[in-house]
């Protein structure tokens, strides 16, 4: 039989543990953060799922400057998708709005998602006041039409935030 347990924080702590019709098993041990901060190691024993969320940014121009609202709360950014959409810039947020704690060596990752399918549709993510865009080396931060790249953003200091560019191409 499945368990589903799930741990939601959010002010008061809520727990919702799902098992057929049955109950938690015996001496099975069930904890609870009151807090979203961890001051020691976390030990995940079992499968990890991290966040979730597709934020669906609907651009007007070809250009596009993404928001904390936009980022923050979703681990995927996409855009509407358009078969005559000119080429995209997607610029990212200053350092000082990126959705990133303010403690150096803080660090989140995001898929951009590029769902335009006309031939010469692309999205390039450009750097937004603050940040620094890295790429592995023979690559570019130009997404093709139909690819994802995966967006990986570290805080080096208060203002300064580099972030690594990886773009996936289809395999199959």
């Amino acid at each position: 039989m499945d368990i589903l347990k799930t741990i939601i924080v959010a002010g008061a702590i809520s727990l919702s543990v799902a098992i057929g019709f049955s109950v938690i098993d015996k001496g099975e041990v069930v904890g609870a953060l009151s807090s979203p901060n961890v001051p020691s190691y976390l030990n995940v024993q079992g499968y990890f799922v991290q966040g979730g969320g597709v934020s669906t940014v609907t651009p007007v121009t070809s250009t596009v400057t993404l928001t904390h609202a936009q980022m923050v709360d979703a681990n995927v950014i996409t855009f509407t998708a358009s078969s005559t959409q000119a080429a995209l810039t997607a610029t990212l947020p200053a350092s000082t709005t990126f959705p990133l704690p303010v403690e150096a060596g803080s660090y989140r990752s995001w898929v951009i998602e590029n769902p335009f399918t006309a031939a010469a549709t692309t999205t390039t993510i450009a750097a937004g006041t603050g940040i620094d865009l890295q790429v592995p080396d023979g690559q570019n931060v130009v997404i093709g039409i139909n690819n994802y790249a995966f967006l990986t953003c570290l805080r080096e200091a208060s203002t300064d935030i580099v972030c690594r560019v990886d773009e996936t191409i289809p395999a199959d």
